[in-house]
């Protein structure tokens, strides 16, 4: 779900002249320069305390900020601090803020500690009903008080001065600071968000961002521009429109008449692509650490209660023809949870192998011989991407040649695939978890706790439980990387997912946009991106 989509890295001045200096050289200088790519669904909100998916997060990313962020280097550095410290117990970060962080017009006043109080505890605050903030804020003291209405302040979250913001933590987090990337820490205007009412709308997105919201067109396009008393390097784009669009043949036609400036390929249409002596040079592959998977959901479809069926279902899916005619060779089998460029991701390690036979009979076992018996069960997808249509029915064909279940598949519309899921009452669906940080925590307690928030498919084990409890506040970097591989295999073979396949992100750019930065989570804010249209 998440994308990635993280913080922004800044150039060097020198980088940055030379990549300016190159466009001038082209006739283009930084006159009208604006960068132009889909959003590929309408933003699900437009508020970052209650954000859930990478789609609106790459949009709001450029207008909001936190004390830290990604680089292209995939380290955390400083971003609205300067520098932060950590008590010898690891419960205490002390951040030291910049003290040039204006927000944007019309309010342009200097942001303080405060403001960062009054951000996460709204969040967290009940009456915004995130249905995120309790996954990424939960480890700070008394988060959960104030989320279920038994306070009103966060006790661990104080201003010490206006350049001062101390953060105390429930138990040691090695995992924390990388939490603060994720848009429940961003910091908000009070006055804007005040201004705007009870009701978030576009009117509230004031940020510190490299750019500030110029226009919203609700179904249509959010267009931004540069702001110019950014604290940092300065953007060489003058904007950027996000147009939305979603339908994936028609991101791909306006890419081809020259309407968009980089756009996502699907599949189907990537051999055609290669062909192309013109589109095969614009093509651009990024790793990413994600995972897409099969949720068999435990709470709404009654065979999945019995581990024999989903173990069944993981060894009837053939994910190698599936990435192989499906996806094109664009992705690499998933046989665990944790993906590479996680660290203590398992290499070498085979969870649940293809094993029709052996399917079959632990089918049989369970009392659904040949499927015989099993309720008709629907798999959902997200609408707006041929790949997924064509993996879900790789997977349906599948599940019907070799365990004899029959199964319908169902396109939905991203918000209210999102709503469904954060209720729980699909009973299976194919999906994408993309890190928000890289850790494995973000893949095992995050997802599959018992009562974890994100956990939406019914996944309770107390020993998996345990060793995530233990990884999450173990210090010894070996030693956790060890309890959470222990986790993860305990998790794979309960089969609460079928793990599918680890996808890379393959676009199209344009050959005049330069200056892109990328991490493994997705695009960074697009600072150093220059065009010549």
């Amino acid at each position: 779900m998440r994308r990635f989509h993280k913080l922004a890295l800044l150039l060097s001045a020198l980088s940055a002249a030379a990549l300016l200096a190159g466009c001038i050289g082209r006739g283009g200088g930084t006159k009208g320069q604006v960068l132009r790519y889909a959003i590929n669904s309408p933003p699900t909100t437009t508020d970052p305390g209650r954000v859930e998916d990478g789609d609106t997060i790459d949009m709001l990313q450029q207008i909001f900020e936190s004390v830290v962020k990604w680089n292209d280097k995939n380290q955390i550095e400083p971003n609205l601090a300067e520098k932060w410290d950590v008590s010898p117990d690891g419960k205490v970060y002390t951040f030291h803020l910049k003290d040039n962080v204006y927000f944007h017009e019309p309010f342009k006043r200097k942001v303080v500690a405060s403001d960062f109080v009054y951000s996460m505890t709204r969040a967290l605050d009940k009456a915004t009903n995130s249905p995120t903030a309790m996954s990424y804020l939960n480890d700070i003291v008394g988060a959960k008080d104030l989320n279920e209405g038994r306070t009103r302040t966060l006790t661990g979250l104080k201003a010490v001065d206006d350049h001062t913001l101390q953060i105390t933590l429930d138990a040691p987090r090695p995992y924390f600071l990388a939490k603060l990337t994720y848009p429940t820490a961003y910091v908000v205007c009070r006055e804007a968000v005040e201004k705007a009412g009870s009701i978030w709308n576009e009117q509230a997105m004031v940020g510190t961002g490299p750019f500030k919201l110029r226009a919203y067109q609700a179904e249509y396009k959010v267009t931004l521009a540069a702001n110019p008393d950014y604290h940092g390097q300065k953007p060489i784009l003058e904007g950027i429109e996000r147009p939305i669009v979603k339908d994936s043949n028609t991101r791909q036609t306006n890419y081809e008449t020259n309407a968009l400036d980089i756009v996502d390929v699907q599949r189907a249409e990537l051999t055609r692509i290669q062909a192309d002596p013109k589109l095969s040079k614009e093509l651009k592959t990024f790793t990413r650490a994600n995972i897409y998977y099969l949720a068999l959901n435990q709470q709404v479809y009654a065979p999945f209660r019995d581990k024999r069926v989903r173990q069944a279902f993981a060894m009837a899916i053939d994910k190698d023809q599936l990435i192989k005619n499906v996806l094109h060779s664009t992705a690499i089998r998933a046989d665990g949870i944790v993906p590479p460029g996680i660290p203590g991701h398992a290499d070498g390690y085979i969870g649940i192998p293809f094993n029709p036979e052996k399917a079959k009979a632990l089918l049989a076992q369970a009392g659904y011989p040949g499927g015989k018996g099993m309720p008709r069960l629907v798999i959902s997808f997200r609408q707006g991407y041929q790949f997924l249509a064509d993996a879900v029915q790789a997977i349906r064909d599948d599940l019907k040649r070799n365990l004899g279940v029959e199964v319908d598949v169902r396109q939905v519309e991203w918000t209210q695939f999102l709503t469904e899921r954060r209720n729980g009452t699909m009973p299976c669906f194919h999906l994408r978890w993309a890190a928000d940080y890289l850790d494995p925590q973000d893949f095992l307690s995050m997802m599959l706790r018992t009562g974890a928030e994100e956990n939406k498919v019914g996944y309770s084990n107390p020993r998996f439980d345990k060793l995530c409890d233990q990884a999450d506040v173990e210090q010894n970097p070996t030693k956790r990387a060890d309890l959470y591989h222990q986790a993860e295999m305990i998790a794979v073979d309960d089969a609460p997912w079928v793990c599918l396949y680890h996808l890379q992100d393959v676009e199209l750019h344009k050959p005049y946009v330069r200056g892109i930065r990328d991490s493994l989570m997705g695009h960074l804010p697009q600072i150093t991106t220059t065009v010549a249209h």
